[in-house]
């Protein structure tokens, strides 16, 4: 008989960030905009039959020098971008609502241990075959810390076995 072993590895502290704007998003913007992670293929994306859709993903994080050889731990930006794809720009279900929505419910909160969330901007990108494109880029601050290896100890020989 034979038994395989399967690591299951803890979420990455970004799917777990994601997961949490992803909960409150959906819980506090509009029930005409659809919350979602990013597809796979964000080109095939379809959103018909709704007025709006949100959709996030990780960009990337910036990352202040460590303070000195012996705190390694560093100051982390992680970056978020929020995609709204929206059919109009006033009104209940336009771009001008959603984005009032949308820095209301997260401005100032904590996801996941990062934040307090600051938002860095948000820009129409496009409009194409009546759908706006606009982008919200969120920064959370986390400490990024290091693993923490053990050094070899001084005087630390390798053992031998005689026979």
């Amino acid at each position: 008989m034979e038994t395989s072993l399967r690591t299951v590895r803890l979420s990455s502290i970004i799917e777990q960030v994601e997961d949490a704007l992803l909960t409150v998003l959906k819980e506090n913007v509009s029930g005409q905009c659809k919350v979602d992670a990013f597809p796979n293929n964000p080109a095939l994306y379809d959103f018909d039959g709704l007025p709006a859709a949100l959709l996030i993903h990780y960009t990337g994080s910036r990352f202040a020098p460590a303070k000195g050889p012996a705190n390694t731990t560093q100051a982390r930006a992680m970056e978020f971008s929020l995609v709204l794809l929206v059919r109009s720009l006033r009104g209940e279900g336009g771009a001008y609502a959603h984005l009032d929505d949308i820095r209301l419910a997260i401005q100032g909160r904590s996801f996941a241990g990062a934040g307090p969330a600051a938002l860095a901007r948000d820009q129409l990108n496009e409009e194409k075959d009546g759908v706006w494109r606009w982008e919200i880029r969120v920064s959370l601050p986390i400490p990024a810390v290091a693993r923490n290896y053990q050094p070899p100890a001084p005087l630390m020989r390798p053992g031998f076995s005689t026979p």
